[in-house]
Formats: C-alpha cells, structure tokens, sequence
C-alpha cells in the first residue's frame, strides 16, 4: 500500500512539472493571430520642415510600408496653441497621401497638413499623427488577396483595418526679412476725380493680426474716404495679412480741388504680431 501512494504522487508531480514546462515554453512557439497588420507601415521623417513664430505653413510626413495598405487617412495631434488644418480636397476633417490613399508596399508617399505657430511658440514641439488604412481590402486574389476570412490579405494572413501613430518634431526658428513689403509704390489719378484705388501688401514670412492702413498729411485739395466710413482701411480678404501672401486695401481719392502735379503722402501701416505694431511708408500720388 505504501509503494502505490508513493507511484501515484510521483505521477502527479510529473504532469504538474511538464504542465509547467509547456506554460514556460508556450511562447517560444507562439505565432502573431490571424489578422495581425504586417504591412509594417511606418513614418520616415522625424522632423519637419521648421517654421516660425506667428507663421503659417505646410509641413510634410513622409510614410512607407513593405506591403499595400489602402484608405490611408491621417489625423494630427497638435499642442494646445498650434492650429492644425487638412487640405480642403477631403472636406478639412483629415489628410492621406499626395498619390492618392493607397501606400504601394515598399514605396514611399506623403501627407500634407498646415500649422499655424502663435507667436508665444519660441521653441521646437512635437506633433502626434495617427493613420488608419486598410489591407488585403478590395484587392485582386493574384499577388495581394481579396482577404477572405481575413487569412488571405496579401497573401500572408493581413487582412483588415489597422492603425498606425507616429510622432514628429517641428522645429521653431525666428523669422527672417520683413514683416511684410508695400506693393504700390504709386498712384496715377485724374484731377477732379473722386474713387477707390487699391493699396497692395505683400505679406513677410509670419502673419500679420489686425492689419490696417489709413494715409497721413494729404496735400490741399485731396480728401480720403475709408470703406464703411471707418477711421482706417482694412484688407480686402481678412483682417490678418498671411504669411507669403498678397492683398489689399481700398481707399477713395477724393481729388476735387486737387490741383495737377506729384504728390508724396505717408501711409501708416497699423498690425499686430508677437505685439501692436506701426510702420510708415510713402505712397507718390500722380494727378494729371
């Protein structure tokens, strides 16, 4: 009777140990679950084109895979500040790829997305993206697979929709040139006349807030009028002069006792940056 109790226990510390040594093993042959993403799509870039303080820009990401992923699409986490806006080709809610949204395997694509950097923004920062595609989805079943039963995609057993985040540094340096260059350094009138001419500005590297423009001194016999009656003429399209761009403001010339001649009259350019600022130009007015 003692030698079968010592048989039996024997046996149960066997199974226990060899349970124990499968549990410790069991991941040494472990394989990835049916519908893991193996497209391994990742992003290159780690830092983006720099921008400045105040400025408004487009920066890129550029993304690779080894196989074909499709339905790219790209959404970006920005810190609190930074302003992030898409291309409005996608109705502005998110970017994908300049091609088009499917990444070929073993190519490289990029996505495009504009960032507006407020003037309190003086040193690098990251932003976050995130891109969801899809493979083995709606491809043909010769070479990619038609992923059915999410074990055929690509032909390796990717099939489905997956996500994918990476995180980049842009970096932030001070601004060069001017703030922004008069376009209109004349005018050409008729004497007697009274009508609206066009100022033009063109914007330096970062935006201009606020921008406005009213004339100083005029010669005897010329009035000015503002639109809307205002103390000051504003640009045409929005109140902010952006970044490489151009625009205008429109003033009347009231010229009804203005005799013939060449006139030089200051223009007080008024705007707002990392604070309010004044600028002073001149305007050569010629009255024929």
């Amino acid at each position: 009777m003692h030698r079968h109790h010592h048989r039996t226990g024997t046996s149960v510390a066997v199974a226990v140990l060899t349970a124990a040594l499968l549990f410790v093993a069991g991941p040494a042959f472990a394989i990835a679950p049916a519908g893991a993403d193996k497209s391994n799509a990742r992003a290159v870039t780690t830092t983006t084109a720099p921008l400045s303080p105040g400025q408004s820009g487009w920066v890129s990401v550029v993304w690779t895979s080894d196989q074909t992923v499709s339905g790219w699409s790209t959404t970006v986490t920005a810190p609190k500040g930074v302003t992030v806006t898409y291309p409005t080709t996608r109705g502005g809610a998110d970017t994908s790829l300049y091609g088009s949204d499917t990444l070929v395997g073993t190519t490289k694509d990029f996505t495009s997305f504009k960032l507006k950097v407020p003037y309190t923004q003086t040193t690098s920062f990251q932003v976050v993206l995130t891109s969801r595609y899809s493979v083995g989805v709606g491809n043909d079943a010769n070479g990619n697979g038609n992923g059915n039963g999410g074990n055929n995609g690509n032909g390796n057993g990717n099939s489905g929709a997956f996500t994918t985040t990476a995180t980049v540094t842009v970096p932030v340096q001070a601004a060069t040139g001017p703030a922004f260059t008069p376009q209109t350094p004349s005018l050409s009138i008729k004497a007697g006349s009274s009508g609206f001419e066009r100022i033009a500005f063109a914007g330096g590297q970062t935006d201009l807030a606020d921008f406005s423009v009213r004339l100083g001194e005029l010669p005897a016999g010329l009035e000015v009028a503002y639109p809307g009656d205002r103390a000051s003429a504003g640009l045409n399209g929005d109140q902010t002069l952006v970044g490489g761009s151009a625009d205008y403001v429109g003033v009347r010339f009231i010229a009804t006792d203005l005799k013939p001649g060449t006139y030089t009259i200051p223009v007080l350019i008024s705007y707002t940056a990392a604070s309010p600022q004044t600028r002073t130009a001149s305007l050569t007015l010629n009255v024929s």
